[in-house]
């Protein structure tokens, strides 16, 4: 898996966890690992045709053969699951994260890697809400080496579409259109992160006084979650055991 030092999601990232700073001994850990967790997300406009996200559903799976899956409809997700798929296996994540002008486009070429590379699972947003949040797509693969070949090909397929990109996830390719994630404990790998990290930035918040910098109060946080989690490229790797 690529994640380049300093890439665009990495940067976006630090961002989000100084903000994430500045809140911290206003909001407790709970509060700030859901504003953490949020983040990334853009404003849904009232405008918007709310049949947007059905017709653009209905139109990429249109494109590609699917009579080996199984659709599945909920109030924010429309999913796709090869038939015989064992869901608790999938637990290595693809996000693709186009911003809603490029969805159009980059739907059907979601949709043709994922049947062309046998994605066992993959969904989409359902909702206006849904189209609007970063992680709009997700993928899920059995294996990190699996996930990580379909990152790289949908990295190159989606090259020069604009990407929204998913906070607290590694970068695959030039941009943060396409990046990689996991389950951990049957727990979303942000959900994981964005945890430790509010837990830290509160607990340096605390031990460094009201006044601090949020800068440096966010830099002092990802200095003690460095030894567990990959803070620089947020890959979805453990460096030692995860803390309860």
């Amino acid at each position: 898996m690529s994640t380049p030092p300093g890439g665009q999601l990495a940067r976006t990232t630090r961002t989000v966890v100084v903000r994430g700073a500045a809140l911290a001994g206003w909001v407790g850990p709970d509060e700030l690992a859901s504003v953490l967790y949020r983040s990334g997300g853009t404003a849904v406009d009232p405008r918007e045709d709310p049949r947007l996200a059905r017709h653009l559903a209905d139109r990429a799976e249109r494109t590609v053969p699917l009579e080996h899956h199984d659709r599945s409809r909920t109030e924010h997700w429309n999913g796709w699951t090869a038939h015989g798929t064992d869901a608790s296996a999938q637990v290595h994540k693809v996000y693709i994260s186009p911003t809603l002008p490029c969805l159009p486009a980059a739907l059907p070429v979601v949709f043709a890697t994922a049947v062309a590379l046998d994605v066992p699972s993959w969904k989409v947003g359902a909702d206006a809400a849904g189209l609007h949040r970063p992680d709009k797509i997700v993928l899920y693969l059995p294996s990190a080496q699996r996930a990580d070949a379909v990152a790289a090909a949908l990295a190159d397929a989606l090259d020069g579409l604009e990407a929204q990109g998913v906070p607290f996830t590694g970068q695959v390719g030039a941009t943060a259109m396409v990046s990689r994630g996991r389950d951990h404990g049957r727990t979303s790998w942000r959900a994981v992160l964005c945890r430790a990290v509010a837990r830290a930035l509160c607990d340096e918040r605390a031990a460094r006084g009201p006044d601090a910098p949020a800068a440096e109060v966010a830099d002092a946080a990802l200095g003690r979650l460095a030894r567990t989690y990959d803070v620089a490229g947020w890959s979805p790797e453990l460096r030692a055991r995860v803390p309860a």
